[in-house]
């Protein structure tokens, strides 16, 4: 056996695992489980495992090992694009197309009958919040089929809260307490107006702009939490 044809079938195949190997952690490592990373892994050893036998095999004789591994590698792959090939279209799609069409956080997006802010572009999808608050999760080809219409945001997030005061609440306090949350958030442009008055209190509305409209239910429960807990504690009866 030819040591040098040896030698470069080592090389070549611990050269091109090496190489797979980190294509594999670079771009799938985040959205595949540790289990199909290992399956990953096993396919790409076959393959350095069939390009070390076909370097060998004419110095070895050893083509029948060659076309036996080499048909479980042809085999193992076809299974894999069988059962992941959406997933892997829209994952190398949404790897493009957010910076082709500079789709960013915060941008407005009309999407046939859906419309609403972009709150996460996640690895397979995009996901918007529509004007009921419910969150959409658009696949990424699907912007390649149907005509969209995205509004640049800079400005921010526009946020609207909903806060019931009972009678007999000092609203100026209501009013401070709004302002540091706001504050520690980073809400821009505050408001606070009172929306109705009825018999039992009156409904305050907070306005404001979020930089990142996924702080907006932390911000929120914040406001709920720290109006509702001074609320809370002046309607305690003191001994």
């Amino acid at each position: 056996m030819d040591l040098f044809a040896v030698a470069a079938g080592v090389v070549g195949a611990v050269v091109s695992f090496s190489l797979v190997y980190y294509l594999i952690r670079r771009f799938f490592f985040r959205v595949m489980y540790r289990e199909q990373i290992y399956i990953l892994e096993l396919v790409a050893l076959l393959f350095s495992v069939s390009l070390f036998f076909a370097i060998v095999s004419p110095q070895a004789q050893l083509h029948h090992l060659f076309y036996l591994v080499f048909a479980i590698f042809i085999v193992s792959v076809g299974i894999m694009l069988l059962g992941t090939w959406r997933i892997l279209s829209e994952y190398l799609t949404g790897l493009f197309i957010t910076r082709i069409l500079d789709l960013h956080v915060g941008d407005y997006l009309e999407f046939g009958n859906m419309r609403g802010y972009i709150t996460a572009l996640e690895d397979a999808f995009i996901v918007i919040r529509d004007p009921r608050r419910e969150y959409v999760y658009i696949p990424y080809t699907s912007l390649l089929r149907i005509p969209f219409r995205r509004v640049k945001t800079p400005e921010g997030h526009e946020v609207r809260i909903r806060l019931f005061v009972p009678h007999g609440q000092d609203l100026r306090r209501v009013k401070e307490l709004v302002s540091q949350v706001a504050k520690d958030y980073g809400l821009e442009r505050l408001s606070v107006d009172v929306e109705k008055i009825g018999m039992r209190g009156v409904v305050v509305v907070v306005r404001g702009v979020l930089k990142d409209p996924r702080q907006e239910d932390e911000l929120r429960y914040a406001l709920l939490d720290r109006v509702y807990a001074e609320i809370s504690r002046e309607q305690r009866p003191t001994l």
